[in-house]
């Protein structure tokens, strides 16, 4: 291929340089009109889940960690049994 002097040089930017010197700046507009809308089911259980108590008391479980650690936790065979024994005939429906 050979270069032809005379003939004066293509500046104007093709249609894929266009595109993508555009697509920030529209990806920035849009990004400014988006909008989220947040269920009200999903923030009524926000709102209970943060007038909960906890899960378990972090109090209790230092203590019992501690006695463990300290050799003084023991360990009531017939209560464990016992409650074993309650949940299955609860959930047998007895």
């Amino acid at each position: 291929m050979k270069i032809d002097q005379n003939k004066p040089l293509n500046t104007t930017p093709s249609r894929s340089s266009e595109r993508t010197a555009s697509t920030p700046a529209a990806s920035t507009e849009r990004a400014k009109t988006d909008s989220v809308t947040i269920n009200p089911l999903a923030a009524k259980l926000n709102q209970i889940e943060q007038n909960s108590k906890p899960a378990f008391d972090t109090e209790r479980v230092e203590s019992l960690k501690k006695a463990i650690s300290e050799g003084r936790f023991t360990v009531r065979t017939e209560a464990i049994a016992g409650k074993i024994i309650q949940s299955a005939q609860e959930l047998l429906g007895k």
